[in-house]
């Protein structure tokens, strides 16, 4: 004799056939998804609870150069008996069922969970998920259609290599002719009888100020020496006019951390919202790697390496720990939302 589905134990239970037991089974997994996808959570009483764990995109250092795996969205799933849940919910606001017929349902489907998990049932609500029995508790396995209307945004995203660039090190000593040593001495001796006759000259000229100064002249008739302080300003890169007007400018020398890196504008809008909703300020780095271009996700503006340090410890939780923070070899424009 077949071992029983859970179709026929829930028609048993509904005194239904096998065949509607089964439709009502894959309505109720059609309702799962939905209230998973709309709410990002989801209890259902005696089966356990179930949630969208969001991934950061990864990076990991590889012998090809640097791998940059894509972010993507996947449901945790806490086997543990809820007194309350979503159930019937879903059965009244998704499926049209009545409240009476709602809660005979939902009873129903609590006495399947329980029957499964005492006896060797393969529980599998189709489109959704299966569970497997493991030391007594359900370990759920979710369908490839679930997984896919969860990462809808991020469904072109594919693992990167961008690699890594060779550094140009010469650790060979050049030889030096004795033609080259001779004329090297005597430019030492040069500096040398200018160094002593520089000692020479400060030490029998007159003293003068080492710094200019303006005299002044008071309404008494005081003469009064004030030192002029002169501060050279420094010179400050224009922003190109191409520019986004939110976007700003990553000054050569200064810090930010790198969150992710992608291969174009599209793939980034889905993770760019996701980190906004966070509350972080975030920007995209362009950059060109192997005559690719690549886009990455950035945040923040820092004078040195630890202050970027320090603001990793501070932020919001969602910052991936395979971030890392980069030092800008030139003045780099960091765009804005309207950029994209």
């Amino acid at each position: 004799m077949a071992a029983q589905t859970a179709a026929d134990i829930l028609a048993g239970l509904l005194g239904i056939g096998p065949d509607e037991a089964q439709h009502q089974l894959d309505r109720f997994a059609g309702g799962m998804t939905a209230e998973l996808l709309d709410r990002k959570r989801l209890s259902v009483e005696g089966l356990g609870h179930f949630s969208v764990v969001h991934e950061q995109a990864t990076r990991e250092k590889t012998a090809s150069g640097t791998r940059y795996q894509p972010p993507r969205n996947r449901v945790a799933f806490e086997a543990r008996k809820e007194r309350t849940g979503d159930a019937e919910q879903i059965s009244t606001g998704r499926l049209g069922m009545d409240a009476s017929e709602a809660r005979r349902f939902v009873k129903a489907l609590g006495d399947l969970f329980e029957v499964a998990k005492k006896d060797p049932v393969r529980l599998e609500l189709r489109g959704f998920g299966s569970f497997a029995l493991v030391s007594g508790a359900f370990r759920f396995q979710p369908e490839v259609s679930l997984e896919a209307l969860l990462n809808i945004g991020y469904g072109d995203l594919k693992a990167i290599v961008i690699p890594e660039r060779a550094q140009e090190t010469d650790a060979t000593p050049v030889p030096v002719e004795s033609g080259s040593l001779k004329k090297a001495a005597a430019f030492v001796a040069v500096i040398l009888i200018l160094a002593c006759g520089w000692v020479l000259f400060r030490q029998l000229a007159p003293l003068v100020p080492d710094k200019p100064s303006v005299v002044i002249t008071t309404d008494s008739g005081v003469v009064a020496p004030v030192e002029a302080s002169f501060a050279m300003a420094a010179e400050e890169a224009p922003e190109p006019a191409s520019a986004a007007a939110d976007s700003t400018m990553l000054r050569k020398g200064r810090y930010t951390v790198i969150v992710a890196t992608f291969s174009s504008k599209k793939s980034l809008r889905q993770e760019w919202n996701h980190l906004s909703e966070l509350g972080h300020r975030v920007r995209f780095w362009p950059v060109t790697s192997g005559g690719s271009r690549y886009y990455r996700l950035v945040i923040g503006d820092f004078e040195t390496r630890s202050a970027a340090i320090d603001s990793m410890k501070s932020m919001p939780k969602g910052l991936p720990s395979h971030s890392y923070i980069q030092q800008a070899p030139k003045n780099v424009v960091l765009y804005g939302e309207q950029g994209l």
